[in-house]
């Protein structure tokens, strides 16, 4: 049975470098390959696992609607939707990768969404552990046709307005009437001691768990320097935190 762990949050706050070392942590404890799947149309899950993105499910999307005739003869819509969904997919190794891309454009995507839907919950169920680096309006996951999420992980910065938007996030989650087995919240880049402001409303709030990870300089020089966020000393405190948090969750 496949494990959907999904982070949501507000840009800025860490959610792709948490999502990339989630995929890594979930790896190390499983020996199994993991799906990641990019479903922020500000893509960079890839850059962050440290792999580069060619065509993305938005790309493949928007030729569908565009060359739906140029389909080889004999070939049906939906074997060409798989083929080309396998070529979209990225191998790492340790994970595979599935860029989502760009939102929809002008035109009616009902169809081949359907059929993109169906494809990408099929290629899930291939794999035990799938981590979903969201972006914060949730709308792929709205649209998931799998019947539940294990862990819902929300991550804000260490303020209280970010805390308040993971808050208000896990409320449109409800609205949205997404199955979520667990919530989680990850404050991020704590500096010293946390604000006892923002941990009081995130308790008050009911989250099943309130996860707490301090900055790291070595994020911060990976970053600069531009490497992938999942070759991060396996020492670092920042990391050791993350498979914590992924031992917790499975």
């Amino acid at each position: 049975m496949t494990f959907v762990v999904a982070l949501v949050g507000k840009g800025g706050v860490g959610k792709s470098t948490i999502a990339a070392l989630l995929v890594r942590a979930l790896h190390e404890r499983s020996s199994q390959v993991v799906m990641a799947v990019d479903a922020d149309p500000n893509s960079n899950l890839g850059e962050k696992l440290g792999v580069k993105v060619g065509r993305t499910i938005g790309e493949l999307r928007e030729d569908l609607l565009k060359k739906a005739e140029e389909i080889p003869a004999g070939t049906s819509k939906q074997d060409h939707v798989k083929y080309q969904m396998q070529l979209a997919k990225v191998e790492g190794e340790h994970f595979d990768l599935l860029t989502m891309g760009r939102p929809e454009g002008p035109g009616c995507y009902c169809y081949i969404n359907n059929i993109l839907r169906t494809f990408l919950d099929m290629a899930m169920d291939d794999y035990s552990y799938v981590v979903i680096d969201n972006e914060a309006g949730m709308e792929h996951l709205s649209r998931r046709t799998t019947k539940s999420m294990n862990a819902l992980i929300l991550v804000s910065d260490a303020t209280k307005t970010g805390v308040e938007t993971a808050v208000r996030l896990r409320e449109l989650a409800r609205h949205m009437e997404l199955k979520v087995n667990r919530t989680v919240l990850i404050i991020n880049r704590i500096r010293g001691q946390p604000d006892p402001l923002i941990i009081s409303i995130a308790q008050k709030a009911g989250f099943d768990s309130i996860e707490l990870l301090h900055e790291d300089p070595e994020i911060e020089r990976l970053n600069i320097a531009g490497q992938p966020m999942i070759d991060l000393d396996g020492s670092s405190p920042f990391y050791r935190t993350i498979k914590l948090i992924a031992a917790s969750l499975v």
